[in-house]
């Protein structure tokens, strides 16, 4: 969840603090970096946001190498001594680390019984410590490395400095982590962005890889020896270009027809059979989608379009409940995994479970370069282009219209229709982002609000769903989302004269009832802001606060059309109350860690 960079070259500070700041999007609470030449390093940190830091920085004119690092806590609160970089005792080895060494307690009391002392609650110190303990063990430093690498378990991603050494080592376990190189300059990251403007082509460090780079190359290394990595080009859309928006989030959502149109010319041009290369679909008896946060809301949205279409059984799971339940799991399932970055950790688990169990795995994924997408048997990318406010926004939108197509493609390998994707055409043609002015305005009545309801039926329940996440990652707002057919069960003794319930009301065949459910919450005193796309008569909404028209497309894309102007109202209800959309507290974009 963290960002690592590391520099070889000159003004590592200047670079270092830059590229951090590329890195912000994936959340953190503190941050630090280690600059200088052999036997000269020096370590700033801060508490907070990167300017902190900077602010902190001497910049050294001999200095040649450096690493940095932004820190989300996981173990010990966020403070400048449990920031990264970690030391070994003697200063000799410099540590910064994303990821979770799960053994570090036992490391850390065997270390304790040795005589090294801790000055941290991270599990990152021991890392450090470890090798300052098997440098008196073995010789040389690739050794020491590799014995240290062996004794730790969890996931890693490590950039690590001898101080007696003019370069950086490196190590790769679950945890994304890429290198470049530019003519004697080298730079280590946690996300390709920070190659853009810097080098041509990148290399993706696979599990179990560790090295050493200084500006006479970089040398890759496993557990048989020294190995060969093929470099990828690098490929980036423009990432950091706010043109006339004030936040990303905003720009974002405006760039979601945009992200339709690139879907469409994707996959109108796709082969079918190649894509599910290797899949017996006459052995398919069920499907399961597995995901986490917003990808979890696609997942409920993707089984029922295509248990629709194809009369699959489907079922959408939480990834982190996925992984430690007994999934009924075999040859005969089909695994869908959906992350926009696609190093989550949870799901990262459950489609390495998947796999052992012997199903057929499908990754719906944003970033083209990461984990989840090497390790599915197929891969479905959602083509948003970078995403950089922690809030899923056009990725969630993409993620709704790919698994769409998702479906069509199934009916078509099950011999139950020919995929065309012209619904997707027709949302594309038809994409409204609708009445902003009326958005602001209840965004505006929101924000004095310190919980909401919302409820809906169906395919409205999901996108409720995922409103609901939207309020509550950027505004605060404690929201909360019901069947609307559960009211009577529990839910109407909350409700009082100061309630807001917001009713999705978009699907034809319920409509009736779901205006009923909302009758109910407003004769119990609620104020009822209807969210629908058909056009009702007077009498049918004349009692409640607020309604909202959208426009109304057929089928399973309408979810598209009914969240984007959440997103909407949640960005701006954030704005209205001084908090940045693009940085929620204790959030984090990649949620890399369990």
């Amino acid at each position: 969840m963290c960002g690592i960079v590391g520099y070889i070259g000159k003004e590592p500070s200047k670079i270092l603090i830059n590229k951090l700041k590329k890195l912000e999007y994936r959340g953190y609470d503190s941050a630090g970096i280690a600059v200088g030449s052999v036997n000269n390093i020096r370590i700033f940190k801060a508490v907070g946001e990167i300017k902190n830091l900077e602010k902190t920085v001497v910049p050294a004119k001999d200095a040649a190498f450096g690493i940095g690092h932004t820190r989300w806590a996981t173990h010990g609160k966020p403070d400048e001594t449990n920031a990264h970089p970690h030391l070994s005792s003697d200063r000799k080895w410099i540590v910064v680390h994303n990821g979770i060494i799960e053994n570090y307690a036992v490391l850390k009391e065997k270390l304790s019984g040795k005589g090294y002392a801790f000055y941290s609650e991270t599990d990152t110190e021991v890392i450090a410590k470890l090798l300052e303990y098997y440098s008196g063990k073995t010789c040389g430093d690739l050794n020491i490395i590799a014995e240290t690498l062996a004794a730790l378990k969890g996931s890693f991603a490590l950039g690590i400095i001898n101080a007696e050494k003019d370069g950086i080592y490196f190590a790769k376990n679950k945890s994304p982590l890429f290198i470049a190189r530019n003519g004697e300059n080298v730079m280590l990251a946690s996300d390709i962005i920070c190659f853009k403007g810097f080098a041509e082509e990148y290399y993706a460090l696979p599990d179990g890889v560790f090295g050493f780079a200084d500006k006479n190359g970089i040398k890759f290394f496993d557990s048989i020896g020294e190995t060969d990595i093929k470099p990828c080009i690098l490929d980036l859309d423009e990432y950091d270009d706010l043109n006339k928006y004030k936040h990303f989030m905003l720009k974002e959502i405006y760039e979601t027809k945009s992200a339709v149109k690139n879907i469409l010319e994707y996959y109108s041009g796709i082969n079918i059979d190649k894509v599910f290369s290797g899949c017996d679909f006459g052995k398919i008896k069920r499907i399961k989608f597995v995901g986490c946060g917003t990808a979890y809301h696609a997942c409920l949205l993707g089984a029922i379009a295509v248990e629709e279409k194809t009369g699959i059984e489907c079922g959408a799971f939480v990834a982190s409940e996925f992984r430690y339940s007994d999934p009924k799991i075999s040859e005969d399932t089909l695994v869908v995994l959906i992350s926009q970055s696609g190093e989550t950790a949870d799901t990262l688990a459950a489609l390495e479970q998947a796999k052992v169990k012997g199903a057929y795995t499908v990754a719906i994924v944003n970033v083209e370069y990461s984990t989840l997408k090497k390790g599915a048997h197929a891969y479905l990318p959602i083509k948003a282009g970078v995403e950089i406010a922690v809030a899923s926004t056009k990725a969630f939108s993409a993620q709704l219209v790919v698994l769409e197509i998702f479906a069509e493609m199934l009916a078509e390998k099950f011999g139950i229709k020919h995929a065309n994707f012209e619904g997707v055409r027709k949302l594309y043609e038809n994409f409204d982002y609708g009445n902003v002015n009326s958005y602001k305005l209840l965004a505006d009545a929101l924000r004095y609000n310190d919980r909401l309801f919302m409820i809906g039926r169906g395919r409205d329940y999901c996108i409720a769903q995922e409103a609901s996440l939207k309020i509550k990652e950027t505004s605060y707002i404690n929201s909360d989302t019901y069947y609307a057919g559960e009211l009577k069960h529990g839910f109407l003794a909350l409700i009082d004269e100061q309630t807001y319930v917001i009713v999705f009301a978009t699907q034809k065949n319920v409509l009736q009832k779901t205006l009923c459910n909302a009758e109910e919450a407003r004769a119990r005193g609620a104020k009822i802001i209807l969210f629908t796309c058909f056009d009702l008569d007077q009498s049918e909404t004349e009692n409640f606060y607020y309604v909202i028209k959208i426009k109304e497309i057929d089928g399973g894309l309408q979810n598209v059309l009914s969240i984007v102007p959440w997103q909407i109202i949640a960005y701006y209800t954030s704005v209205s109350k001084g908090i940045n959309p693009d940085k929620p507290r204790n959030l984090a974009k990649s949620v890399t860690v369990e």
